[in-house]
């Protein structure tokens, strides 16, 4: 559909059905629930190390590929995918699509009875989900201005934490209340183990949530502004290609750093509930509530934070490479308490070092997207909001659990030391991120001014 200029200034919020607030934020809140429902189906294997491990007869490294590379491999296939379709056609369609996908794949998790039956579930889960983060990104940046992005990414990425806690939470409670029982008649699905039957249970509302995607109104899409000297450039790969080579240098940092940021926050969220249980004593219940607590204080206090402090730095600082400094504090904040988080044997000490480690973690996920959407054309979101999840994923999603993984078993070859593991892992982060950020400021400040023409 064709639009004019008119319509697309950077200051300009939505029009049509989502002209008023309550319209865009309900639709901000939507989403949410999507993301929620994603989190909650992709971690909540991360709680279930050891019941899986002892039924499955899987190792650390074994149980590492189902986390990581079973599930990216699929998500990386159709990222770009998904994104096309984001960009070519009606988003709500695409999300249901996804959500239907992810979420019957996780209830047939709860069906597996192998290392191969559970990997092809956890790869189908990863088809499924990467349909929501494009799609989202291109409907958040028509409802918002891209002043406001960063601060509505902040909040929507709220969700990502309420999903991690609600994914530890669930599964304790399910794990807690059938400690004792070593199966549960479920109808269709015969007797199922407890590990089993947590992912039966987070699958199912999916099926709703997808139905409501169907039936909301499609937001317009706006146009961004483009130079007068330049004519606008149709829906096409050549446009994308074009766009890539015009801002590499910005573009290839964005990817690598959120690659980076990505490996640790994959490395922790999916060994430090077997850190807590192992290093630090305490039950897999307990685990389970210590972590959804820290993630539901912390997480939505540093995304909403990191989004709030990005847009201040922009409005009332003039620096439009506040994205990027946000995610500068977010790497060298995390990486230097997780060090200490992962290094001190005294639990209280470790437990609230690890929280703060996830509060500046989580400054980063509120803007990390909101910064490449703000120096994208609207015609390439969705695609590019793909590319970034493909590296972000495919680098960091796989190597973080991986990584920990084959430096507990291969380097220090005792499970007791994945603490140790973690903490390899935090600093690299948090010097890498922080120095390739910081270097390239310049460029990312370059690449904002350029769209405006």
């Amino acid at each position: 559909m064709t639009q004019t200029l008119a319509d697309s200034g950077p200051l300009q919020e939505a029009v049509g059905p989502y002209r008023t607030p309550v319209a865009r934020w309900s639709v901000v809140g939507l989403i949410m629930v999507g993301m929620v429902f994603s989190l909650v189906d992709r971690q909540i294997i991360a709680l279930l190390v050891e019941p899986i491990k002892a039924d499955l007869g899987l190792t650390d490294t074994q149980f590492s590929l189902l986390i990581g590379p079973a599930f990216v491999v699929f998500y990386v296939l159709f990222g770009f995918p998904f994104g096309l379709l984001a960009d070519r056609m009606q988003r709500r369609h695409v999300i249901a699509l996804g959500v239907t996908i992810w979420s019957a794949a996780t209830v047939m998790c709860g069906a597996a009875w192998s290392f191969l039956t559970l990997a092809a579930a956890r790869a189908t889960v990863g088809a499924g989900e990467a349909s929501l983060m494009p799609s989202s990104m291109s409907v958040l940046s028509d409802l918002f201005s891209r002043e406001r992005l960063p601060f509505v990414t902040g909040v929507f990425s709220v969700s990502m934490h309420i999903g991690g806690a609600s994914a530890m939470l669930i599964g304790g409670v399910i794990l807690s209340v059938f400690a004792d029982t070593p199966s549960i008649a479920v109808p269709l699905f015969g007797d199922l183990a407890p590990w089993q039957l947590a992912f039966v249970i987070v699958g199912m509302p999916g099926f709703v949530l997808a139905a409501i995607f169907m039936i909301i109104p499609e937001p317009r899409r706006k146009m961004a502004p483009v130079r007068e000297t330049e004519p606008h450039e149709p829906v096409n790969q050549a446009a994308l290609v074009a766009f890539m080579k015009r801002n590499a240098r910005t573009i290839s940092v964005q990817f690598a750093a959120a690659s980076i940021l990505t490996i640790g926050t994959y490395a922790f969220t999916s060994w430090v509930p077997a850190y807590l249980i192992r290093a630090q004593g305490l039950s897999n219940s307990d685990a389970a509530f210590v972590i959804g607590a820290i993630l539901l204080l912390c997480g939505p206090a540093g995304t909403v934070g990191g989004g709030a402090l990005s847009t201040w730095l922009t409005k009332h600082k003039g620096r439009v490479d506040g994205p990027w400094l946000v995610m500068m504090l977010s790497a060298a904040g995390s990486g230097a308490f997780g060090v200490v988080a992962f290094a001190s044997p005294v639990q209280v000490v470790s437990i609230v070092c690890l929280a703060a480690a996830i509060l500046f973690g989580s400054l980063y996920i509120g803007v990390i997207h909101a910064a490449l959407q703000i120096i994208t054309p609207n015609q390439l979101r969705g695609r590019m909001a793909a590319i970034m999840l493909i590296f972000m994923t495919g680098i960091g999603a796989t190597s973080g659990p991986v990584l920990v993984a084959l430096l507990t078993d291969y380097l220090f070859a005792d499970p007791m030391k994945v603490g140790l593991s973690i903490m390899i892992i935090a600093a690299f982060v948090g010097i890498s991120v922080s120095m390739l950020l910081g270097l390239n400021l310049g460029s990312y400040r370059e690449s904002y001014r350029r769209i405006d023409g």
